[in-house]
């Protein structure tokens, strides 16, 4: 009888001591499986870190190849050529200049207004009476007037301006007619508002 109650223990002990090295076992897996997620969870999120900057460099570049198509990349230049023709325009009316130095410049301006035209830009000037362009024109000067229909209005263009695709490349120069009630229209406001 003792040698079965030796066995008895002998086997409770036995499955004792595996079900001990069994919940170790269990719980190594467990470690190394909560490893391996916040690797794999690591690993994902550096994963998304890199495509999100792979997006971002992609989509610059194709915000880059966009305006290329559209010749934006030389919006630049264009701006300062029409910068140029419009302000230096002004130069052809000097009496001092030669023949043959008034031509010159003649031919320079015409091939920069060229280039503008080949980029798709146009240089304008707004008639007197037309409604102001906000956009594409700064106001210089303001003239008071007592017709409400004249109120923002173009009263005088006094620089041209240039437009590519609906944006100003250079804004033109306007006077523009303000309504004013109060305001008497006199022979001597007529003569300063035609010069």
């Amino acid at each position: 009888m003792n040698s079965q109650t030796d066995f008895k223990n002998e086997s409770y002990d036995a499955s004792y001591v595996d079900l001990n090295k069994l919940v170790e076992l269990i719980n190594e897996i467990f470690e190394k499986q909560e490893r391996n997620s916040r690797l794999l969870n690591q690993v994902l999120r550096e994963n998304v870190n890199f495509q999100n900057q792979v997006r971002q460099g992609m989509y610059a570049e194709i915000e880059e190849m966009k305006k290329q198509q559209r010749g934006e990349q030389f919006t630049p230049i264009l701006k300062s050529l029409a910068a140029i023709c419009v302000e230096y325009r002004t130069v052809l009316n000097d009496e001092t200049i030669s023949a043959n130095t008034r031509r010159t410049l003649q031919l320079m301006f015409e091939e920069m207004e060229d280039i503008l035209a080949d980029y798709g830009a146009e240089i304008f000037s707004s008639k007197v009476g037309e409604p102001r362009r906000p956009l594409i024109t700064k106001i210089i000067n303001t003239i008071s007037t007592n017709i409400k229909e004249n109120h923002n209005t173009i009263a005088k263009s006094r620089r041209a301006g240039v437009v590519r695709n609906g944006r100003p490349l250079y804004r033109e120069f306007v006077d523009v007619f303000v309504f004013d009630p109060t305001f008497e229209d006199k022979p001597e406001n007529n003569s300063s508002n035609t010069d």
